[in-house]
């Protein structure tokens, strides 16, 4: 069979991605979503023009445009999702929204006071917690200003001004376990991953790691213990490291790529590569074999501002 299509053989579950089963095209977009009810990761809510248009699905699976927010992300059990709020309130506070799927119901966070916004919201691996990375404006251009940990239960955000300046111009991502964020630290040429704990300490610094790639999704694979970068000095080749950060990457994936979507699941990855005039999301798996297309965009100048958030079934 070529690449992308699948097999006539019967295969067992453990030996790759289920086939597609249905397609869906995307409203005000050139994107068609390949789908089937066994992926573990699913479009939760795309945005168009970068952040200008939010779409966001309903749990029946229908998308619909959305005004009221920037960026949506839905939790592993699919009941609740994060949501940056496109408006300040009356006291002029940046505001996350935690929004109950099924009810309609939204309980509205305050975050920081203007000129610090919130960013690319996610939920801990446990769903108690959700995490936003911190921007300053200044004028027409952003500074970084650190992150906010969100405790869903209480309704609150702690605040954590990061103090280091090398950190932050990459967005914040949950550890494995949940008991930390990292982010990329870059100094001239040297690139590593830092851990923090959640009210800012330093608790670890992965040294030698590759280099910074975009990920739409989730940086650390489902199990808590891989991450993805470049490896260093090319574009065209996935490393994945422990977590434990125990010497050389575990495996090397040759992929061309600018932009990742996250894990499949532990042995699989999906990211976007050139397909003719456009794109295609497909799934990976670690000798860079594609055994699944996910989606197709055949609008390069749409796909260049477009950002895809799938997220992870519980």
């Amino acid at each position: 069979p070529q690449a992308g299509e699948p097999t006539t053989t019967p295969t067992s579950a453990a030996s790759g991605p289920p086939r597609a089963t249905r397609t869906v095209k995307l409203p005000g977009s050139s994107i068609t979503l390949h789908e089937s009810d066994d992926d573990p990761i699913k479009l939760s809510a795309y945005s168009l023009d970068w952040d200008k248009n939010l779409y966001v699905r309903a749990p029946g699976g229908s998308f619909a445009k959305n005004g009221k927010y920037f960026q949506y992300t839905t939790n592993a059990s699919g009941t609740h999702a994060l949501a940056t709020d496109r408006v300040y309130d009356k006291n002029n506070y940046a505001v996350v929204s935690v929004v109950d799927r099924r009810s309609g119901s939204v309980s509205k966070i305050k975050i920081t006071k203007a000129p610090v916004y919130p960013t690319l919201p996610q939920w801990s691996p446990d769903g108690r917690r959700g995490l936003v990375t911190l921007y300053e404006a200044v004028g027409d251009t952003s500074k970084e200003y650190g992150y906010a940990v969100i405790d869903i239960a209480r309704k609150k955000a702690a605040i954590v001004r990061v103090k280091e300046k090398d950190a932050g111009t990459w967005s914040y991502f949950w550890r494995g376990d949940g008991r930390a964020v990292g982010t990329w630290a870059l100094t001239g040429k040297t690139q590593r991953i830092r851990f923090y704990d959640l009210q800012g300490t330093v608790l670890q610094t992965l040294l030698d790691v590759g280099t910074p790639i975009t990920v739409e999704g989730d940086d650390i694979s489902p199990s808590g213990t891989l991450l993805m970068t470049y490896c260093k000095g090319t574009e065209r080749e996935i490393c994945v490291w422990s977590t434990a950060a125990d010497g050389e990457a575990k495996v090397r994936i040759p992929f061309a790529t600018k932009r990742l979507i996250g894990w499949y699941d532990d042995q699989h990855i999906a990211g976007w590569r050139r397909k003719g005039t456009g794109y295609e999301a497909v799934v990976i798996d670690f000798q860079g074999q594609v055994k699944r297309v996910l989606a197709t965009s055949t609008d390069a100048k749409e796909y260049e501002k477009q950002f895809m958030r799938f997220t992870r079934e519980g």
